[in-house]
């Protein structure tokens, strides 16, 4: 909790020093100019990755895969077409994507970068540019604070690559800041309207024995998250679903003890994920919404009441999940 409070300064410190802090890999990017990049990453890392992919590829006008680091050193082969190695462990001690970079060093010359908070880490010695969440050292094991830094830090890291290509003008970038420190400055609103509908909904959500998420777009990443953090936290089965790949075959699963969240942001998609919300409504009524907008009167939907654009909105739309997962699990008598 105290991390999850903490995450509004976090992002405040992020967004006053990343010009100083990506000074390395801009340099990198203007030499190497790389276009289709390798993101390797796994667990909140990796879902922070998929949350903030679509930011990046619209603002820095490249092309961006992720792969777990596991699957890549065992099975997978590098793309022709890849130009950037980018590796992502908070901790810096992920022994698998420790490995994919000797892999990719093995391999050739690709430019390798490192996204941790440890800058001293085991990690670092694998790349060539090291880049600093942001978020200090984090003590409890439920990544929290990182999570939403590592979304921020890339996210400014895809606008540091459009101007290095050329690809977003200088009053676009300096709109796009604008719309960050704004959202950043409406965390501590998203933390307290969560705890509203959270002791609203106390006695229901602390006995519900099994959830899903379910989001589309860029808020797949958030899903997955949730799906991360209820299954460390809570500890009843949780997961994380795309919309489309949920109707097709999970969804059939669903009965009266389900606790479902639809996460809903400003896209055409958010008509289809309502329609779904009502369809299930006969068959449990545990249905719940996480809106960046949405009706504050509707029974349980939780509305940040935030304007903001679908691919930005994953920097808050996992704090709910962050909040609600503490509060469950103590709700429920867990020592965390």
């Amino acid at each position: 909790m105290t991390y999850i409070i903490e995450e509004a300064h976090v992002c405040s410190k992020i967004l006053a020093n990343f010009e100083n802090n990506l000074r390395a890999f801009k340099q990198l990017i203007e030499k190497k100019r790389p276009k289709n990049w390798l993101i390797l990453a796994t667990g909140s890392s990796a879902n922070a990755m998929l949350s903030s992919k679509y930011y990046i590829e619209k603002v820095a006008g490249i092309s961006i895969e992720i792969k777990e680091p596991y699957n890549f050193v065992h099975y997978e082969t590098i793309n022709e077409s890849t130009d950037l190695v980018l590796a992502v462990s908070q901790s810096g001690h992920s022994s698998s994507t420790i490995e994919a970079l000797k892999k990719v060093h093995a391999k050739g010359d690709l430019p390798t970068a490192v996204l941790t908070s440890r800058l001293d880490s085991p990690i670092a010695n694998y790349s060539d540019t090291i880049i600093d969440i942001g978020c200090g050292i984090e003590k409890v094991g439920f990544v929290t604070k990182g999570f939403t830094a590592t979304v921020l830090t890339s996210m400014l890291m895809g606008l540091t690559t459009g101007n290095a290509l050329s690809n977003l003008k200088k009053e676009d970038a300096e709109i796009e800041l604008e719309k960050l420190n704004k959202l950043t400055a409406e965390i501590p609103s998203v933390i307290k309207k969560t705890e509203g509908f959270y002791t609203k909904h106390a006695e229901e959500l602390n006995a519900i024995p099994r959830f899903a998420a379910i989001g589309y777009g860029p808020t797949v990443g958030t899903a997955k998250e949730f799906e991360t953090k209820f299954t460390e936290t809570v500890r009843v089965p949780s997961q994380g679903f795309e919309l489309e790949a949920y109707m097709h075959g999970p969804y059939l699963e669903i009965n009266d003890k389900h606790g479902l969240f639809f996460i809903q942001t400003q896209s055409p998609l958010s008509k289809r994920a309502k329609t779904l919300k009502e369809y299930f409504l006969p068959y449990t009524k545990h249905c719940f919404t996480i809106a960046s907008l949405g009706d504050q009167a509707e029974e349980k939907t939780l509305a940040l009441e935030i304007e903001v654009d679908e691919i930005m909105s994953p920097l808050v739309m996992a704090i709910p999940f962050q909040l609600l997962s503490y509060r469950i699990a103590t709700g429920k008598g867990i020592d965390l």
